[in-house]
């Protein structure tokens, strides 16, 4: 398991700026990625890039769509 913070990088609501990580990393298949935000753009991103997003509830979240499909969890004990 690695555990990567994106600080640094490039434009985190663009799926491009997935993909690049994923090369830095080495991983062909993306879906072996759990990408976890509590940012909804940040995660639609990452999902349309192939990896799996996960939006983490916390305190003062702006609010979501209500039919979006990603899964939601308010810890990360849920993944």
């Amino acid at each position: 398991m690695t555990y990567l913070t994106c600080l640094g990088c490039r434009n985190k609501k663009e799926s491009k700026s997935y993909k690049e990580i994923t090369e830095t990393l080495g991983v062909d298949d993306l879906s072996e990625i759990i990408f976890v935000t509590d940012v909804y753009q940040e995660a639609t991103a990452a999902k349309t890039a192939g990896l799996e997003a996960i939006i983490l509830i916390l305190p003062g979240n702006v609010s979501f769509p209500e039919n979006h499909e990603l899964k939601t969890v308010s810890s990360f004990f849920q993944i």
